[in-house]
């Protein structure tokens, strides 16, 4: 996504808006092994929230993982 840098003196430039990612080791008990993932911080924040197993699920279900 793309937008302007605003200054102080409310000169604009363009910039880029990236998401906020991050390689992250998860356990998965289920399966005795860790996964990497490559998971935003609010991804990180709803895989502590219903789990890792849960997460993995909804995630298949909505065609983000094969």
């Amino acid at each position: 996504m793309t937008g302007n840098k605003v200054s102080h003196s409310n000169r604009k430039t363009k910039r880029l808006f990236r998401p906020n990612l991050f390689k992250k080791r998860f356990y998965i008990p289920e399966e005795d092994r860790w996964v990497m993932l490559k998971v935003s911080a609010n991804g990180i924040r709803t895989i502590s929230k219903i789990g890792i197993t849960a997460a993995l699920k909804k995630a298949a279900a909505n065609g983000y993982i094969d």
